[in-house]
């Protein structure tokens, strides 16, 4: 094992030498291009860039109004070892891969504390839509 280890260890390190043994001369910067485009360039006001903001949080409102309590109650109980009610409120999908790893959500206790907080907080699920982590509450 451990020659093998050397072995793909000296092959690695010897790709390594031939891409850093590339000429520095070969990679060079014009000046005066970075200056054109520099000067090609137009402004952008600070306006467009405030509304762009405003539109982002108005659109991150609406997602998150836009999800119903209830659909993910009801998922979350029939389903809810797999972690489909947490895609359905906008979680990535590789959650879907760690509670299916860790058992159906450690044998099914993260998707009940799931329905409780769910339940709890069925008014505003706002703070659990696109929420990534694993134990979202």
């Amino acid at each position: 094992m451990k020659k093998i280890f050397l072995l793909t260890l000296a092959v690695v390190s010897l790709i390594g030498v031939n891409f850093t043994s590339a000429s520095a001369e070969s990679y060079r910067i014009s000046d005066s291009a970075v200056e054109a485009v520099f000067n090609s360039a137009t402004a952008i006001s600070s306006d467009v860039l405030s509304l762009n903001q405003t539109s982002l949080g108005l659109l991150s409102t609406n997602a998150a109004s836009e999800k119903s309590a209830l659909a993910a109650l009801i998922i979350d109980f029939f389903v809810g070892g797999l972690g489909i009610h947490r895609v359905y409120l906008g979680s990535k999908g590789i959650l879907v891969f760690g509670y299916i790893i860790t058992g159906c959500g450690i044998f099914g206790l993260v998707p009940f504390i799931d329905l409780i907080v769910l339940a709890i907080n069925y008014d505003d699920i706002s703070k659990y839509v696109g929420n990534n982590k694993y134990f979202m509450w």
